[in-house]
């Protein structure tokens, strides 16, 4: 039985009953995402937000996009999934991102930054189209705003007349105690509903007169240059691309929200943005002390080794005094990059969320004789394709990507897993794609790029895994290294077992018991010739292991130079839930019990043959 959704009832509850609600919307969250991992600070801040839009705007009739929608936790629990809400980022549980096959309150999916505003122009341009009258609003944070596909957008917004509203969700931007004050006192003006009636007032009784008109002109230049004074940044900015701007109003004040959105609805002559200012984490005083913390929480690990993303970050910092600069997209705690940054700040260039931009000028950045190493999660490359292959391939330019959170990345679902790369990078002309069998293998050829340097585009992937190992022995163990695949056991059958990246150490406990070749691939392109014309020559069989798509992956490359029977196991034609790792890989036969079946299976399969 469907739950009744929780804003229905927010326009009948007093401020006191509002601020307790919230505080028990914080309790609830604070206790899932403890249990479960999940985004907490981003939620935290906008409760109130959430709450005060809810009470102006019908999420039923109105469209509410949330960008990137990390911070949709309050808009899921006011829309009808208080009670599935434990499930949060479980396997078949509720989506930690919007999603349009979870609700029909969740009006356009997301998982990466920067869509809202131009989803919200597709609901503009199709309601003008079937002449619907509705509000349509995009909530985008200050990182996202930045996003070239949001500016694209915002530019658009005018030029085709569509009357969305925005959202500026700022936790992080700080004001001046001069211009604070300023803009406190013009904001609480231009927000009563009582200075917008005059202003109509005047401009219509100025119409009137012969000359009003003229009037009218000095008197607006007047106030823009009153306006531009006080808010040289950012009235200026998005009114120049004749987006009203309103604000800033305290994203924590639920009466003083109430206004500032009952005024944002009423206003329809053209597109207009409310900025908000937040707090992350507002509400734990912890989360409010380190947000970058307490963004994204999960479940303490049980697991003490160091991760993959660690690794990088070691050796990276091992290797301070080599030529080299590290560039991240808001992501350097998450790629491993802080590690540099504390040794060697000036060697980490932090762009924002701005994927292709830094794929870009990293191109131009290499063309100048100094090594770029682009450390971006697998999911997010997917933004920058064409500056792959138009800025960086087409130039043949030394540009080294770290391709982190390749493969199944777990709770944080389809929008997140990173099962694409090796299908859309392989197709590109001069570049290789290198995919290591462990963290003493992915460190090595880390180590080996930066000291050897590299002649062409280079991609190392991995996966979101730890190694069985300290990272002081992996330092101390780091060598040259060159890309041959590698024989994991070698048999005098004719059935081979290729398995791609770190998959081979699943495939190596589970073969110990079983007479067939398996090999250890540590390029995905180029090919190891040598052991390719063996497959031609010698296979009748080939079994391929991978954590990424089948469709365009690994496997069709060796189907179309080998030419022998190919079995390949892998992320099937479909998009993959949110679910733990272990979960996922069990889901798409990647597993040791799957994969071991699935070898168990062929062996006496070929038995019968024989028999």
């Amino acid at each position: 039985m469907h739950e009744q959704p929780l804003y229905k009832l927010l326009k009948q509850m007093d401020y006191d009953q509002l601020d307790e609600l919230a505080q028990e919307i914080r309790e609830y969250i604070k206790k899932v995402v403890f249990s479960n991992n999940g985004h907490l600070a981003s939620n935290f801040g906008v409760v109130e937000l959430t709450l005060s839009l809810y009470r102006v705007f019908d999420p039923s009739q109105d469209v509410v996009i949330w960008d990137t929608s990390h911070q949709s936790y309050v808009h899921k629990l006011l829309t009808g999934r208080w009670n599935s809400f434990s499930t949060l980022r479980s396997l078949n549980g509720i989506s930690g991102f919007t999603s349009i096959k979870e609700s029909n309150y969740d009006r356009f999916g997301a998982g990466h930054a920067g869509t809202s505003i131009s989803a919200a122009l597709g609901y503009s341009l199709a309601d003008s189209y079937k002449n619907n009258n509705r509000s349509i609003i995009a909530v985008i944070g200050d990182g996202s705003i930045n996003c070239g596909m949001a500016l694209e957008s915002l530019n658009q917004l005018k030029y085709q007349n569509a009357n969305i509203k925005i959202i500026l969700n700022n936790n992080d931007m700080s004001i001046s105690n001069n211009v604070g004050a300023l803009a406190g006192i013009f904001s609480r003006l231009r927000t009563k509903r009582e200075y917008y009636q005059f202003k109509q007032f005047v401009k219509d009784t100025l119409s009137e007169s012969p000359f009003g008109q003229d009037l009218e002109a000095v008197l607006k230049k007047i106030k823009d240059s009153i306006k531009y004074s006080v808010y040289r940044s950012p009235v200026g900015y998005f009114e120049d691309m004749g987006i009203k701007y309103f604000g800033p109003v305290d994203g924590h004040n639920i009466s003083e929200l109430d206004v500032a959105f009952s005024l944002l609805k009423e206003y329809n002559d053209s597109p207009a943005i409310l900025h908000v200012i937040t707090k992350k984490g507002k509400g734990l005083e912890e989360a409010e002390k380190n947000p970058t913390k307490f963004h994204g929480v999960s479940k303490p690990s049980e697991n003490k080794n160091p991760s993959y993303s660690t690794i990088v970050g070691k050796v990276l910092a091992y290797l301070k005094g080599y030529d080299f600069v590290a560039f991240t997209a808001a992501m350097s705690d998450g790629t491993g990059l802080e590690e540099l940054k504390k040794v060697a700040p000036g060697k980490v260039i932090d762009m924002g969320i701005t994927e292709p931009s830094i794929v870009t000028t990293a191109a131009a950045f290499s063309l100048n004789g100094i090594l770029p190493v682009v450390a971006i999660y697998s999911t997010f490359m997917q933004r920058a394709f064409d500056s792959i292959i138009h800025d960086v391939a087409l130039q043949n330019a030394p540009v080294l990507f770290l391709l982190d959170r390749a493969g199944l990345v777990g709770e944080d679902g389809p929008t997140h897993h990173g099962a694409f790369d090796i299908s859309f990078l392989r197709l590109i002309p001069d570049i290789r794609i290198l995919t290591p069998i462990d963290g003493q293998d992915l460190a090595d050829m880390l180590y080996t790029a930066i000291v050897k340097g590299i002649k062409e585009p280079t991609f190392i992937r991995y996966p979101k895994e730890y190694e069985n190992n300290t990272i002081q022995n992996i330092i101390d163990s780091v060598k040259i290294v060159d890309e041959e695949w590698i024989y994991i056991k070698k048999s005098t059958s004719k059935d081979y077992i290729l398995g791609v990246g770190t998959i081979c150490k699943t495939l190596k406990e589970c073969v110990k018991d079983y007479d067939i070749n398996v090999i250890a691939v540590r390029s995905v392109k180029p090919l190891d010739t040598a052991v390719m014309q063996e497959l031609s020559e010698k296979a009748e069989n080939i079994l391929v292991f991978e954590e990424g798509s089948l469709k365009g992956g690994f496997n069709e490359e060796i189907f179309k130079v080998c030419r022998k029977t190919v079995l390949p196991f892998g992320i099937k034609d479909s998009f993959i839930p949110a679910g733990s790792r272990q979960e996922l890989l069990n889901m798409c036969g990647l597993d040791h019990q799957k994969i071991k079946e699935v070898i168990e299976a062929f062996i006496r399969s070929k038995e019968m043959d024989i028999v």
